[in-house]
């Protein structure tokens, strides 16, 4: 009897259990029914949306203005639609853009928001914080700032030449050589330079590229700072170039045409002594001296000034802020004296056996430069006048030619300028090599012939 209720009571569980499938499977089954007929919309909230702040067929965009900043540049949102196609919406499925109806002047507005599917899905019940932007509109304005327009500039103030060395500030190179900066035209018109400059302090010994540190705008003398100007580079190379400088002295050469002049007792002295040049040739600094030309020793008399210029050579600069020199003979106790020389002391020398040389001129005259108790002593005849022949190209005929007129005894006198001599040319007559015909004396027996 025990048995039997205890069977029964195994059929009423089994029973039980298929029973609470079977509703909990309906109530399933309902539940999507309800869903799918009854409870079509679905609630979908979005975080961190980012606004679209494009101006594309706006008033404003046609206007040239741009946004400049805006107080926020997300949203989050939450709206109802139906389940079967927002409920796997993500922020990539909507736009956020601006409502630019009443935007058509530079100016702050408060923008409202408007909200769009990206699927083409109708969107309702938009509930969006904040539901409006704050945004600045300007006009974008460009500026070029180079070094050659002065707008670039490299500052140099940490940058200096060791001893001996020094640094050319015109052959600075910034690359690149101009930045274009862009921002709004309230804020661009105020920028006036760029100015690149190093935190480190260099002594430098040789020609250096160098990566520039800080690049600041400057509003004249007044930092410029504002994070809607931008720039088109952010990093620069200055090249410095490093020259050696050197102090050489200078000198000139007399030309002393007889070979007898002492002309250590020449005294003349220079406007400046010495010059200061660069180079990057360190060979410059086995140079001695600078030759600044010469000066024919008949030009030269008491008070006598020469100007020259200073050479110019690749292999160096002159930076000495000069480049001419005067050289000037003061010649202490100097004078001159005026001599006329016979045609007797004018000797033409090195002429050729083809030519009769003659000395068309009776006397020449000249000015003599000497010390003056010397002048005092000797007169026209102490001086020679010689025509060196082998100076010139001989032809028949007269011709001017160059006499040179010293003293053969006195190593500290000479005369000054040059004298030209009125000289002519006759060849040389040829020898008459012609012989008289041999004659016979008729009377005289020939050979072979008996005497009578």
């Amino acid at each position: 009897m025990a048995e039997k209720k205890m069977k029964k009571k195994r059929r009423a569980g089994r029973v039980n259990i298929v029973l609470a499938l079977f509703s909990a499977f309906v109530a399933v089954l309902l539940w999507l029914f309800l869903s799918l007929t009854v409870f079509t919309d679905v609630s979908v909230s979005l975080y961190d949306v980012d606004i679209d702040f494009s101006l594309e067929g706006s008033y404003a965009n046609l206007s040239g203005l741009s946004v400049i900043n805006a107080d926020v540049d997300k949203v989050n949102l939450s709206f109802t639609g139906r389940r079967d196609s927002y409920k796997d919406y993500t922020n990539d499925d909507v736009r956020i853009r601006l409502n630019l109806d009443n935007v058509k002047a530079s100016g702050s507005y408060d923008i409202p928001l408007i909200v769009e599917s990206t699927r083409g899905d109708q969107i309702s019940d938009v509930v969006m914080v904040p539901e409006s932007v704050h945004v600045f509109f300007d006009r974008i304005e460009t500026k070029v700032l180079s070094t050659e327009n002065g707008g670039l500039i490299p500052d140099l103030s940490n940058i200096n030449a060791a001893s001996g060395y020094a640094i050319d500030p015109d052959g600075v190179v910034v690359t690149p050589s101009s930045v274009t900066i862009s921002g709004p035209k309230d804020y661009i018109d105020q920028v006036t330079s760029c100015v690149l400059s190093l935190d480190t302090a260099l002594s430098l010994k040789a020609s250096s590229n160098l990566s520039a540190d800080n690049i600041t705008l400057y509003n004249g003398n007044a930092v410029f700072e504002h994070p809607n100007v931008t720039m088109s580079a952010d990093s620069f190379n200055i090249y410095v170039p490093v020259y050696i400088t050197k102090e050489i002295p200078l000198k000139v050469t007399i030309n002393d045409y007889t070979g007898q002049a002492d002309l250590s007792k020449i005294k003349y002295t220079l406007s400046s002594d010495s010059v200061l040049v660069r180079s990057e040739n360190s060979n410059i600094e086995s140079i001695d001296e600078l030759n600044l030309g010469y000066i024919d020793i008949r030009d030269i008399y008491p008070g006598y000034v020469k100007e020259f210029q200073i050479p110019v050579s690749s292999y160096y600069t002159n930076i000495s802020g000069f480049d001419t020199v005067q050289v000037t003979f003061e010649l202490e106790g100097y004078t001159t004296k005026s001599i006329t020389l016979p045609n007797t002391q004018i000797h033409p020398i090195n002429g050729s056996a083809d030519y009769v040389v003659t000395v068309e001129q009776d006397f020449i005259r000249t000015e003599i430069v000497g010390p003056s108790d010397i002048l005092d002593t000797i007169d026209a005849s102490n001086f020679v006048a010689q025509i060196n022949l082998m100076d010139y190209t001989l032809s028949t005929g007269p011709r001017m030619m160059t006499a040179y007129i010293y003293a053969p005894n006195y190593s500290s006198v000479w005369a000054k300028g040059i004298t030209q001599v009125y000289v002519s040319f006759e060849p040389v007559a040829p020898p008459d090599n012609t012989e008289e015909p041999e004659t016979l004396d008729v009377n005289e027996p020939q050979e072979g012939e008996p005497e009578e």
